[in-house]
């Protein structure tokens, strides 16, 4: 395939939780932006969420801080103080378990009683 003068690329999460990841090419740059406005139109009317990538935060300077980025993404603290699980079930909606952290063979990690439940990982 030749390389199209403009192209579009992005990755979502789905309603379902599942990592997509789409580009668009074009001849014409006018018309790839209006491709663009309806997919992400019918993407965001399915319940599709951007997909962050660490690639693109402009805060990681160093893998150290990505590394620690990725991990802190997998929990959050609720208004409460409590450590959460953010990970996705296979019904698509977020855990929000209450997690406890335990040392494993490879260090600290979060435990999330409902782990049985997560969606498989990508």
């Amino acid at each position: 395939m030749e390389e199209a003068r403009s192209s579009w690329n992005t990755a979502y999460l789905t309603a379902e939780g599942f990592e997509c990841q789409i580009t668009l090419r074009d001849e014409n740059e006018l018309a790839l932006a209006e491709r663009v406005d309806v997919i992400i139109a019918g993407i965001t009317e399915a319940g599709g969420t951007p997909l962050r990538r660490r690639a693109f935060n402009s805060d990681n300077s160093s893998s150290a801080q990505a590394s620690e980025t990725d991990y802190q993404e997998k929990t959050y603290v609720d208004s409460r103080g409590v450590r959460r699980c953010n990970l996705r079930l296979n019904n698509g909606k977020r855990c929000n378990t209450a997690v406890v952290e335990k040392d494993g063979k490879y260090g600290p990690f979060w435990s999330c009683s409902n782990y049985k439940e997560h969606a498989p990982a990508s």
